[in-house]
């Protein structure tokens, strides 16, 4: 047998362990749900459940592949505290809700915006507040920890022993990085965080082989080496860097849409529409944007609703009597600011799942529309992730964004097949995408409808 790698995404909703071969071909998937543990001492990650799988997944991967490399990618905001053997606290699931006491005082001694290029979000979705409340309420805990290591690095230190960061995870809006200076924070220096960071190595760096109790609970191969791994949406970003494209637009989308631009120098940035900086896997700071468009999206489809794909007829039959939803239906106001939890429908409710299923994709359609207007999009568009799959959002993006041209990924698995590309980083050939140019559909009225719900939305539904 060939060799092979194992990328394994630890995923908020689902783990995935995907095996491929040298051309990124998937050959093999082990998949499991993923759900965080309740307090005390807070809404946290269930590691012990997701090591179980995680050694179950290989054990079945090796009986069947022999496995060259592990490769591991997740979602930022997320880090553990960890001591020479294990965690010295729960790992914080980046929804768990600080006591207001924390919120207020960590509001006194954030970053600036102009310096870590990242707002203070709700909950524990910033990471430096996440350590704040970790340092404040379980100080003893706290003392104990040697490391902070962040969410694939975690995964790559139970693997192979090795400690590692890696820019990344901890440029993702963390409040621990500053994109300009390319340095630490200043919330790190006054907290005396810096201590806790190990050596920082590249994405596609080896770490080292497995350890030899992992060898012998799953089977691998004693030489299988384990990378530091990447963030999630930088993995995806990373398929159109090493294709050779600079100047796009990518649309990642999922249970987030994350939208970077590098033509938009984030010196422009002023954090109003949710604008961020990212730091891909080569260090380089990006402009981005950002809203929950999974959530926003099942909250008017509904949850349960089927895999229908939304019809354009619905669409149209929406437009013509005035049927939209409004802004925001989760606590994050995304590219409108100040509409977090007031989302609405106003016009005659959509009385089967295929029209809310369409309003549910024309509304994320002008969210993401606006939300890529905040990073200055005016090159070539590219839907990458879940909304890639629903056509006629792409469709939508194309009609409302006329002057650009808007392509989607055939990809299914485009963030595992980027982190894929960190094996045998530079030995091999730039992959080739696999894109769909998209034509924008013809829609009576639409250019009035957008001008109203644009109106209504900034207006609160005025």
């Amino acid at each position: 047998m060939a060799d092979r790698a194992a990328i394994v995404d630890f995923g908020k909703t689902n783990l995935r362990l995907l095996v491929v071969d040298e051309d990124g071909a998937i050959l093999d998937a082990h998949t499991a749900p993923n759900h965080p543990a309740p307090a005390p001492p807070y809404l946290h990650l269930d590691t012990a459940h997701v090591w179980d799988w995680l050694c179950g997944a290989l054990r079945a991967a090796a009986a069947d592949h022999a496995l060259a490399a592990i490769i591991p990618t997740s979602y930022g905001s997320t880090a553990a505290l960890v001591t020479d053997d294990g965690l010295a606290l729960p790992v914080m699931d980046y929804e768990a809700e600080p006591p207001p006491a924390v919120g207020a005082a960590y509001a006194r001694l954030a970053p600036p915006y102009a310096e870590v290029y990242a707002p203070t979000n709700p909950a524990g979705l910033t990471l430096g507040r996440q350590l704040f409340w970790q340092q404040q309420h379980y100080p003893d805990q706290f003392r104990r920890a040697r490391h902070l290591l962040f969410h694939p690095q975690y995964w790559a230190w139970r693997l192979s022993g090795v400690l590692a960061t890696e820019n990344t995870s901890l440029g993702a809006q963390t409040h621990l990085w500053d994109p300009r200076r390319q340095d630490y924070s200043s919330l790190v220096r006054r907290q005396g965080w810096r201590h806790l960071f190990p050596p920082t190595r590249h994405a596609w760096d080896i770490l080292g082989p497995v350890t030899p109790e992992l060898v012998r609970v799953t089977g691998l191969r004693p030489n299988t080496t384990v990378l530091c791994g990447i963030h999630d949406s930088n993995a995806n970003y990373l398929r159109y860097l090493a294709a050779g494209l600079d100047d796009f637009t990518l649309m990642s989308t999922g249970t987030w849409l994350i939208a970077f631009n590098a033509a938009k120098p984030i010196a422009e940035l002023t954090g109003v529409g949710d604008t961020v900086v990212n730091t891909d896997c080569r260090g380089s700071a990006v402009a981005c944007s950002r809203f929950i468009a999974g959530r926003e999206f099942a909250a008017i489809a509904g949850t349960s609703a089927p895999s229908l794909q939304p019809q354009l007829s619905d669409v149209a039959a929406l437009i013509a009597v005035g049927t939209m939803a409004l802004p925001s239906f989760t606590d994050l106001g995304g590219p409108i600011p100040g509409t977090g939890g007031t989302g609405r429908i106003v016009g005659p409710p959509p009385e089967t799942t295929g029209r809310r299923i369409a309003l549910a994709t024309l509304y994320c359609a002008l969210m993401s529309s606006a939300s890529i207007e905040h990073i200055g999009s005016r090159n070539r568009i590219i839907i990458d992730g879940g909304l890639a799959r629903n056509r006629l959002y792409a469709e939508l993006i194309a009609a409302l964004r006329p002057d650009q041209e808007v392509t989607i990924s055939l990809a299914v698995e485009g963030t595992s097949l980027g982190a894929g590309l960190l094996w045998r980083w530079r030995r091999r050939p730039a992959p080739a995408l696999a894109l769909d140019r998209i034509a924008a559909p013809v829609l009576p009225g639409l250019s009035d409808y957008v001008a109203r719900w644009a109106g209504m939305a900034r207006d609160g539904g005025g």
